[in-house]
């Protein structure tokens, strides 16, 4: 009887300890979750709002909302514009754009190291039926801000 009553209470004391280990790992991990979905989410908006001023046409702006090294590393703000505008106008305005899919991910191949998020919509246009944008963000200034953009 007091063999059980022993192996009873130690069951119960690593129960005890599994409980509390479980308890403090979920502190931890929750805010972790929180933050992550919050960071997800402010880069879906970052490139929704990106995209937007896209459809606008208002390229200039889009082209200043890329961080410094983007910018530099780029033919020039003029460039950019007839870039939008031989590739972009010919679609015609945005009929329907839905959110696809997102990848994160650390090394990018020609940048710095850094995080990395490549957003993915299903865009259909006037003139093409079925489209698909990319646009890469970056957070190297503390924000996510555009670094490319790929439509198809």
């Amino acid at each position: 009887m007091q063999r059980k009553s022993s192996r009873i209470r130690r069951d119960m004391k690593t129960s005890i300890i599994f409980a509390i280990v479980a308890v403090v790992l979920a502190c931890f991990a929750i805010p972790q979750r929180a933050q992550a979905i919050s960071d997800d989410q402010s880069a879906r908006d970052e490139a929704v709002q990106w995209v937007s001023l896209m459809d606008a046409g208002q390229y200039r702006q889009a082209y200043e909302e890329q961080p410094p090294r983007v910018k530099a590393a780029s033919a020039g703000r003029d460039y950019f514009v007839r870039w939008m505008q031989t590739r972009r106008v010919p679609l015609g305005r945005v009929r329907a754009r839905s959110f696809y899919n997102r990848r994160y991910y650390h090394n990018a191949i020609g940048s710095p190291d850094g995080n990395y998020v490549q957003i993915y919509f299903k865009t259909s246009f006037e003139r093409k039926a079925a489209g698909w944008e990319r646009v890469i963000l970056t957070k190297e200034t503390g924000r996510w801000q555009p670094a490319k953009y790929n439509i198809w």
